[in-house]
């Protein structure tokens, strides 16, 4: 058992592999993100988990806990795993400031339009209504990965979104986004996704 910032539990059920240094993966994530930004997180548990499979993830994010695979390629990897999911976290606990003006919500549905607009010139059977369906739809999910497939999808949401994730609602668009300003590169974030950026960076100086 591990503690995260001094508090929240961390279970190791089941072994992650030997490059894998669990100390150096939360150290890295106390650097890199502010303590009250995981207020909503109670503990994480590591391992294998059936709703992975059944869902074809490797985390999720449910009821204050983090599930997090233990098949990771490296600590990086498992660091981008349990950041992503503590956005998550963040959006509940802060949801009404994320998003109570609709400032994320219009700058997504005007990426998806303009995602809607590409695919149909190149030739993609689309529908508009599809597109401006902000929440997350699995069978929209399985139209962008499978159909579009994720080489082609990269190059068509390049410069719409931070990476071709972050199409798939407006929730994984802030996700995305806050995971790649704390772990990749926040001006890139700002120059794609300004709302998203103005958001976390609202959060990260807030008075607590």
């Amino acid at each position: 058992m591990k503690l995260l910032f001094n508090k929240i539990t961390v279970f190791i059920k089941d072994p992650l592999p030997e490059n894998v240094d669990i100390d150096y993966v939360l150290s890295s994530i106390e650097k890199r993100i502010p303590e009250h930004l995981v207020y909503g997180v109670d503990v994480i548990y590591v391992g294998k988990f059936e709703e992975f499979e059944v869902r074809d993830t490797n985390a999720a994010y449910k009821d204050g806990a983090l599930y997090i695979t233990n098949e990771q390629t490296d600590a990086d990897d498992m660091i981008d795993d349990i950041v992503h999911e503590m956005s998550h976290a963040c959006e509940e606990t802060y949801h009404s400031l994320i998003y109570v003006d609709g400032k994320i919500q219009n700058e997504f549905a005007g990426k998806r339009k303009r995602l809607y607009e590409t695919l149909k010139a190149e030739d993609y059977e689309v529908n508009l209504k599809d597109f401006l369906n902000i929440e997350f739809s699995e069978e929209f999910d399985s139209f962008l990965y499978q159909e579009v497939g994720y080489d082609k999808l990269t190059f068509f949401t390049m410069g719409l979104f931070v990476s071709p994730y972050g199409a798939t609602s407006y929730r994984e668009y802030f996700a995305n986004g806050f995971e790649h300003y704390f772990l990749t590169d926040p001006q890139y974030v700002k120059v794609i996704s300004p709302a998203v950026y103005d958001k976390i960076d609202g959060l990260v100086f807030m008075e607590i």
